[in-house]
């Protein structure tokens, strides 16, 4: 055999051991410290994957496992600038591996996580509570242009800015089974505090979200102030307890987007601020907040769509009275739940999209503390900071659970519960299967129609809920004390089904109605159902 033969030989069976190699997933397990046991020991997961990197270059295809039980200190950041980087838990029971989020000898916090290539985070816990009390800023800064980022099972707590910001053009998330809590600065007034922050300088291709829990956050959900997003979905989620500086869920400009099965619990306590203070990054057309907005931009968007259906959207009693007592001019008023870009494009849907029932969360006890901090930033608008050290006292709230009697228990696609499965074990195995579960029969009255409306007394907008046993023409209106009709909120063809309209006091020219008693009539082909309401 001649010799550049036998060399291209050797050279094609040298590139077939590295395909062959490269095809092996390589496990790395790096060891953590156990509490009250081991010395300090800092930044072993960046060591440990720093030092891999001559491995990487032969073999890239790795993942880094932590182990369960233990904990991480993390003071320097991880660059994965050229290698794409996925760290889990290792397999089994035992408490998720916690990374916590320390400062450096200079004092400084670093990001965690700069990753400019494709990132997966596994059943970690991430923790950015410093010994002092205050907390990380931006543990996990996403930079890959063209990739996709993947959280699952995870647990992220206590970050000052966001917990996931999307830095570049065209990039993936996928966020499922994760619980996002106490983020924000929970001392001063507004501003960070958000889940995931969008600030791609032109697009984002998907961004989807399901069975997750969010919490106690100071800001949006979902900041969305420029780029186009091509793909959102949000199922089976719960977001209890937010400040909603800005609102809730911002979508921005988005091509598509669908928001199913959710739980809203308490999400936007500020209500709808009036004051230009609170409208500083609100660029949509449509000013006045709502707990779920998107931009009416129909020139850049001409065929964006939104898709809503089974969402349980309330606040609890005590920030309905809030909303009730504080008059217009002190910048508070119940919000809406959907801007009018969404109302025109659901149409008559729109009585699927949501509905409102209150409940009680096993763990809320912050509740209490959002109440108190709201009306102190009323009463004192241009104070500086809060007088007490919230971030200190935050609480931890995992549990979402509500009581398995409640209309929401059902109310979700295929007979499920509203909001993140994972609070309800067993109908998560359920769902997981794709069972069908058999929804419980709705209460009517004798002539096929049940209506009732909340708040009731109202100031400035109730919800009325309704409910037909059959397919059939309906309308829902409101006539004064004098029996003549001052306004028509549904005049249409409704499938059997549980449905809800708002209305804000007003007739059907706009004008403001007075204080006083009024009378809201469902009627249809069974008959007619008639309840009175109270204006205050």
């Amino acid at each position: 055999m001649k010799t550049y033969s036998k060399l291209f030989l050797l050279m094609t069976l040298f590139a077939l051991f590295q395909t062959m190699q490269a095809q092996v997933q390589r496990v790395v397990r790096i060891e953590g410290i156990t509490p009250g046991v081991d010395t300090l020991v800092y930044d072993q997961i960046y060591k440990a994957i720093t030092a891999d990197a001559p491995n990487r270059a032969i073999n890239n295809n790795v993942v880094y496992e932590l182990k369960r039980g233990q904990v991480y200190l993390a003071t320097s950041t991880i660059l994965a600038k050229d290698f794409d980087l996925y760290i889990r838990a290792e397999d089994g029971a035992g408490t998720k591996p916690i990374i916590f989020h320390t400062k450096s000898s200079s004092g400084s916090s670093s990001v965690f996580i700069n990753a400019q290539k494709n990132l997966t985070l596994e059943n970690i816990e991430f923790d950015g509570k410093h010994s002092d009390g205050s907390v990380a800023f931006r543990a996990l800064s996403f930079n890959g242009l063209n990739c996709r980022f993947i959280m699952r099972g995870c647990w992220f707590t206590c970050d000052l800015s966001a917990g996931i910001n999307i830095l570049v053009d065209h990039a993936k998330l996928y966020v499922s089974d994760c619980i996002f809590g106490n983020l924000g600065h929970h001392i001063s007034v507004g501003g960070n505090g958000r889940a995931i922050d969008v600030r791609a300088p032109n697009n984002m291709d998907t961004l989807i979200v399901e069975n997750s829990t969010f919490y106690n956050l100071t800001d949006r959900f979902i900041r969305n102030m420029a780029p186009v997003i091509d793909y959102v979905k949000l199922d089976h989620i719960t977001i209890a307890n937010m400040q909603g500086y800005h609102g809730c869920v911002q979508l921005g400009k988005t091509k598509k987007a669908i928001i199913t099965n959710n739980l809203f619990a308490n999400p936007m306590i500020y209500g709808d601020r009036l004051t230009a203070r609170w409208r500083s990054e609100q660029k949509q057309p449509d000013k006045a907040f709502a707990v779920i907005t998107h931009d009416s931009l129909s020139t850049v968007l001409p065929s964006a769509s939104v898709e809503m259906r089974n969402n349980n959207i309330y606040f609890d009693q005590k920030f309905v009275d809030f909303f009730n007592e504080t008059p217009p001019n002190d910048s508070i008023v119940y919000p809406r739940a959907v801007s009018n870009f969404i109302t025109k494009s659901l149409g008559s849907d729109l009585t699927k999209a949501y509905f409102t029932e209150q409940l009680t969360l096993t763990n809320t006890s912050s509740s209490d503390l959002l109440l108190d901090f709201v009306t102190f930033w009323v009463k004192y608008p241009n104070a500086g900071l809060y007088p007490d050290n919230w971030s200190q006292i935050y609480p931890y709230e995992w549990d979402v659970s509500y009581a398995t009697t409640s209309k929401s228990y059902t109310a979700a696609d295929n007979g499920y519960p509203v909001g993140d499965l994972n609070a309800f074990p067993a109908m998560k195995v359920k769902w997981e299967n794709g069972d069908v579960l058999a929804k419980s029969e709705t209460k009517t009255l004798d002539n096929g129609l049940e209506i009732n409306n909340y708040p009731n007394p109202f100031k400035y907008q109730t919800t009325i809920h309704y409910s037909i046993v059959k397919d059939q023409k309906v309308e829902v209106s409101i006539y004064n004390s004098y029996g003549q009709k001052e306004r028509i909120l549904i005049n249409a063809f409704l499938s059997e089904g549980d449905y809800q309209v708002s209305w804000d006091g007003t007739d059907d020219s706009g004008s403001e109605m007075p204080k006083g008693m009024y009378l809201v009539q469902i009627s249809g082909s069974n008959g007619v159902t008639t309840k009175k309401i109270l204006k205050q």
